[in-house]
């Protein structure tokens, strides 16, 4: 879950489609020259959270980022219709050209996981997810697991709201804001933060060791998203996928640290080209 500092001014939906009553849709955020790059945002957030990267990156990229069903306010209904990985494979049929790289940050860098897992899998220069819920095929799906997961999305969504309350989170009293984070998990509800959790329960099910996309994946060193245990199980599992746990990082980075970010990805496109793949300065979990 993801809000920008400040609210940026609307970018126009280039494509939309409705999949089974749910809406996905198409904004360009950097209209450069460069190739397309695809943002795909993450649970109870939106297209606008990738503003702040979308400036870092603009002229040397076309950055596109996704409207999809699992937007902020949703009912979870999307679920029935098709996973995360589906979903995201019916947007990009939106796109007016071939993508180049796929950015996703939460449930948004499970669904590229998935995608990437696929014997069909689109042919991509890399792909960077930024804080997935990934679990290793070896964790047991039990009680346990989902408590563990109820803990690391509400931390999750304190992440994001500490974001966009900007200074205003400055001195405020934590039990308020404690208050405030309640009233965000209230309004998902049981049933959401439950479809969630069986969508993180369904990544130990993901052939990882198929992918062939140069991907790495960034983590704030204390996000219990991907503790670093599961990020080393990952990497190992995937040998085209590298992890990296970033001190200072929340679950939010992609917004809070967009400059880093972004010079993190041109420095990792440059060397996956170049044949190496690697994110110079970077500290993997393996």
């Amino acid at each position: 879950m993801a809000v920008e500092r400040t609210r940026p001014q609307d970018a126009p939906e280039v494509a939309a489609r409705e999949i089974g009553g749910h809406r996905v849709g198409v904004r360009v955020l950097a209209d450069g020259t460069g190739p397309l790059v695809v943002a795909v945002h993450g649970a109870e957030g939106g297209w606008r959270e990738w503003q702040p990267l979308a400036r870092e990156l603009a002229g040397d990229f076309r950055l596109a980022a996704l409207d999809l069903p699992w937007r902020a306010g949703n009912d979870y209904g999307w679920g029935a219709a098709g996973t995360p990985g589906e979903w995201l494979r019916g947007a990009l049929e939106l796109l007016d050209g071939p993508v180049h790289s796929l950015l996703g940050h939460s449930l948004g860098g499970n669904a590229v996981l998935e995608l990437l897992c696929a014997p069909d899998a689109p042919d991509l220069a890399t792909a960077m997810l930024f804080a997935p819920f990934y679990r290793p095929a070896e964790d047991t799906v039990d009680d346990a697991l989902e408590r563990e997961f109820n803990a690391a999305f509400r931390f999750a969504v304190a992440d994001g709201i500490r974001i966009s309350l900007g200074t205003r989170y400055d001195g405020m009293d934590e039990a308020l804001f404690e208050m405030i984070v309640d009233t965000a998990l209230d309004r998902i509800g049981p049933a959401g933060i439950h479809a969630l959790y069986l969508r993180f329960a369904a990544t130990g099910t993901f052939p990882v060791s198929a992918i062939r996309t140069p991907t790495r994946v960034l983590v704030g060193e204390s996000d219990p998203a991907l503790v670093e245990r599961r990020g080393t199980a990952l990497s190992l599992a995937a040998p085209a996928v590298t992890v990296s746990h970033r001190p200072g990082y929340g679950h939010c980075f992609h917004v809070s640290h967009a400059a880093e970010v972004a010079a993190g990805f041109t420095d990792f496109l440059a060397g996956a080209e170049a044949g190496s793949g690697a994110l110079t300065g970077s500290r993997g979990s393996a």
